[in-house]
């Protein structure tokens, strides 16, 4: 077979979501607390949209459940970030200069009184768990001079806390602008000769940028900066966190920017990688970049929720040279209607940014990509968009539209004149595949006997032309699929290698893992035939290791063998906590994209686009961690973004569904979220729910009183276009 390739069209975006911190929140601009592992003492806040539980608002919350869930979603009470409540006996409060090394412990309360600068050579160290705030008067920020260093090492149960003293004393007040931020100032290359932060460009020690590429400006690592933000003067404002001239000997990780008056991030220049930023809620951009910065950005989720927000993302040089050219990999934008400025804003002509594995959703006459200018020639050689999928009325507006969407693009893997081994029947030994041919799935393929398939990174596996061939590694097996970023895993259709263009669900089966982990039946079989005795799952150990499933693409799946005996994209049933199920893409499926029954399996980073019953359908009590969960359905026959229900048993199906968005075409059904009968209690963390024509959450029954008291949100935000 030649002249072969595997496309993915523009519905088609890699998995995308490795990313940290929290999701939507408990309203636009106020009561916002986000979420972690820990617990802490319970603090109040606002409800998530202002609907009394009494008086439910039918396109919201649906079906015989609906007030018993409104009720558990306003109370927004799942476990959140423990931040402390005010300690006044243990307030200490900060002004001026920091010129020695100086240690915040946790324990105390660091008040900022002003601008506090960390000069001449000196490191503030900030304790895992301390907590920094800024007074009601709402002008004090806190300086990391050129030169100086913070090391702030927060871990994920006792992150460090940036916040205000207003949201401190009451959690119901917190807003933005209640104090100013943070600011790093680096030895890094920038594209000015002398610049200065901007917030006093007379003051010395505002200084930054210079010859050292490998700059350590030190470590900030789960990290909260909250209600920050202050405008000084015109086009001088504090914004949440400020990197400026920063290099690469600098770490920053998992930071949580949550409620900005101006933008979330903004770098000038330098060369630090970032990773993990979330930002919600940030009203000027969310992240801004800006005077040649060329480092990297990896997992960045921008979620906006005002009307007054400006961009996503905005990049510009300022006329200058090198470009403003990072590579971002692994984003999410999501904005609310009235924002603009666009998802991802091009400002000049001397910006060129790399966007690998992304999703752009704008809403109203906002635009995907928005350009200032004309692109110069360097620009469009140097620009490109890989990868990213746009869900938005307009994909691109400006004077530069047309050149930004010439390069916009979606893989091509050339598979031309590559030896085809065609796999069928049982695979009872161990079995490495050969990345340099191509496997045909024919009709049914088991591996079992504890047979181990490897399937190493760049491999291209489909199934035939009839649709009914699949894979199934049977209980007691194992499947090591265990791509790359450079190198994925793709499992798709004859079909769509033959034509690129033909892309579309349903045209093979798709890949199963049964496993020897709990489930809430006595004895099950996989559904698509329970009398195949390969096809048994579940047992007692949950820690049943199942196999690796990274960076993998499962395209074009889902057969409907008969009633209610489906095979979707990706099927676990039964998998354990020792499997290993992380950044995994399903796009075009006829069926579910991820089933999960039962089992304790944590599923990282899933990407599922085009599945047209279920996208994420959860059962027979898993009790896993699910989490960066991303759903795009763009054909109104779609069902439920998240369908979730225990089959009446016990023990209930309640995983932790945690960093998720959901986004739903017009004229689908069941939901965004479908909690189907009275044994399910998921917990629902930092999420993202936008639905057209059918409810936020839609529920089959009323609850059971277990129920009520297990089902739980934190910082679920239900939005309508």
């Amino acid at each position: 077979m030649n002249n072969q390739k595997i496309a993915l069209s523009a519905l088609v975006a890699t998995a995308l979501l490795t990313l940290s911190g929290c999701g939507g929140g408990g309203g636009a601009s106020t009561g916002f607390i986000p979420p972690s592992d820990g617990g802490g003492t319970d603090i109040p806040v606002d409800p998530v949209d202002p609907i009394t539980p009494i008086v439910v608002d039918p396109t919201v919350y649906s079906g015989p459940g609906a007030d018993q869930v409104a009720a558990r979603h306003q109370a927004n009470d799942a476990a959140f970030l423990p931040v402390p409540a005010y300690d006044e006996a243990n307030v200490v409060t900060i002004f001026g200069d920091i010129t020695v090394d100086t240690l915040f412990e946790k324990g105390k309360q660091y008040k900022l009184s002003g601008l506090v600068t960390v000069k001449n050579g000196a490191k503030l160290i900030v304790e895992a768990g301390a907590v920094v705030f800024g007074d009601t008067t709402g002008d004090d920020y806190l300086v990391i001079a050129k030169g100086s260093q913070i090391e702030a090492i927060g871990t994920e149960a006792e992150p460090i806390i940036f916040t205000s003293e207003i949201a401190l004393k009451d959690p119901l007040a917190a807003d933005v602008g209640q104090w100013g931020g943070l600011t790093i100032l680096g030895d890094a290359p920038t594209n000015r000769a002398n610049p200065f932060y901007e917030v006093d460009e007379s003051n010395p020690d505002f200084a930054f940028g210079g010859a050292n590429a490998a700059d350590d400006s030190g470590i900030l690592k789960h990290v909260y900066i909250l209600n920050s933000g202050v405008t000084m003067s015109t086009d001088q404002e504090v914004n949440g966190l400020s990197l400026a001239g920063v290099g690469s000997g600098t770490t920053i990780d998992n930071i949580t920017v949550i409620n900005s008056s101006d933008d979330g991030v903004e770098i000038w220049g330098g060369t630090v990688d970032v990773t993990n930023i979330t930002m919600i809620n940030c009203q000027d951009d969310s992240f801004d970049l800006d005077y040649g910065y060329v480092g990297n950005a990896t997992n960045i989720k921008v979620v906006q929720t005002d009307a007054s927000s400006h961009a996503g993302f905005e990049i510009s040089s300022g006329g200058d040279t090198p470009m403003t050219s990072p590579t971002i990999t692994n984003f999410s934008i999501t904005k609310v209607d009235g924002s603009d400025e666009g998802g991802i804003y091009i400002k000049d002509d001397t910006t060129a940014p790399t966007f690998i594995n992304g999703a752009v959703a704008t809403q109203g006459a906002d635009a995907g990509i928005f350009t200032k200018v004309a692109f110069s020639a360097d620009q469009t050689t140097a620009i490109s968009f890989e990868d990213v999928l746009f869900n938005s009325p307009t994909q691109a507006t400006g004077a530069g539209a047309a050149d930004a969407l010439s390069k916009v693009s979606y893989p091509v893997y050339n598979l031309d004149n590559i030896d085809t081994v065609t796999l069928s029947g049982d695979i009872t030994a161990n079995l490495t595949l050969d990345k340099t041919k191509q496997y045909k799935v024919n009709g049914l393929v088991t591996v079992k006997n504890n047979a181990v398939l490897t399937v190493p990174a760049g491999t291209v596996v489909y199934g035939d032309s009839s649709g009914d061939d699949f894979i199934v590694i049977a209980k007691g097996s194992q499947i090591i699929a265990d791509g790359t970023d450079a190198e994925p895993i793709y499992f798709t259709s004859e079909a769509s290698l033959t034509d690129p263009t033909s892309n579309d669900v349903g045209q093979w089966g798709g890949l199963t893992v049964l496993g020897d982990a709990p489930i809430n039946r006595g004895s099950a079989f996989y559904e698509v035939d329970e009398s195949n005795p390969d096809f048994a799952f579940g047992g007692s150990n949950a820690a049943d290791d199942s196999g690796v499933l990274r960076n993998v693409y499962i395209m074009n799946s889902g057969v409907t063998m008969s009633t209610d005996q489906e095979v979707n994209g990706l099927s676990l049933a039964g998998v354990g906590s020792g499997t290993i199920v992380d950044n995994v893409y399903v796009g075009n499926s006829s069926d579910d994209g991820v089933e999960i029954w039962g089992g304790t399996v944590d599923v990282n980073n899933l990407t599922m686009v085009n599945c047209q019953d279920d996208s994420f359908d959860l059962d027979y009590g898993y009790v896993g961690t699910a989490t960066n969960i991303f759903v795009q359905q763009t054909d109104a026959s779609s069902h439920a973004g998240f369908e979730i229900s225990s089959g009446g048993d016990a023990p209930m199906t309640s995983p932790v569904i945690r960093n998720f968005v959901i986004n739903k075409a017009g004229n689908t059904d069941e939901g965004g979220i479908y909690i189907k009968d009275d044994t399910t209690a998921p917990t629902f963390v930092s999420g993202l729910v936008t639905t057209i024509s059918d409810a936020n959450i839609n529920t089959k029954q009323v609850f059971t009183t277990d129920q009520t008291n297990n089902i739980a949100f934190r910082d679920v935000l239900l939005l309508k276009p």
